[in-house]
């Protein structure tokens, strides 16, 4: 069998797996949340099987597309999961937040304008980082585990620093701890 394919040629073995992946952090999203303008399958194209994408167009033709760069069954849950997860979230709608005041807003140029840890409707917390510079720009949310929600305070700084990669750029562990509030806000006790 092809080392690519481990769980053999059905697609859905795949697809299961990417939405497991998904749910990890969107542990909220169902499957009608999803993008459904995609139908994928595994094909095989010039004596070799890929992994195909048809994408459903406005006008009601079909756009076939083979995923060469998908180079094993990890990266095609990788690009599932980037092609999904905004559906997912905007099904998710943040119901309030807290602003993080950052210590060092300005990194190799760029300015941060947004830093925010919030909390969404149907549970979840995510944190949404917005920086630029004089000529362009780019925004990210990171989505917080479950998990970390369930570790002590230190434990849980430790396991965010490292998913939002905060550091030296912008919001430092520090900016973390004396927001005011957000402890509580992120449902931790107070002692």
């Amino acid at each position: 069998m092809d080392e690519r394919f481990p769980y053999g040629y059905d697609v859905q073995v795949y697809l299961d797996k990417a939405f497991e992946q998904l749910k990890e952090t969107m542990f909220w999203a169902t499957k009608e949340m999803l993008d459904d303008r995609y139908v994928y399958t595994i094909e095989q194209e010039n004596g070799v099987y890929n992994f195909v994408s048809y994408y459903k167009q406005d006008d009601g033709g079909t756009q076939r597309s083979v995923l060469d760069y998908c180079k094993d069954w990890k990266d095609f849950v990788e690009h599932w999961v980037f092609m999904n997860d905004w559906y997912a979230e905007k099904h998710n709608p943040v119901k309030e937040y807290m602003r993080v005041e950052a210590s060092n807003k300005m990194s190799c140029g760029w300015a941060l304008e947004i830093y925010q840890i919030r909390k969404h409707e149907l549970g979840n917390f995510s944190v949404y980082v917005q920086a630029g510079n004089r000529s362009a720009g780019a925004s990210k949310t990171y989505y917080i585990p479950r998990d970390y929600l369930k570790l002590p305070w230190e434990e849980f700084l430790d396991k965010y620093i490292d998913l939002v990669a905060t550091g030296s750029c912008y919001v430092t562990r520090n900016d973390i701890e004396e927001t005011e509030g957000l402890k509580e806000f992120l449902g931790f006790e107070v002692g």
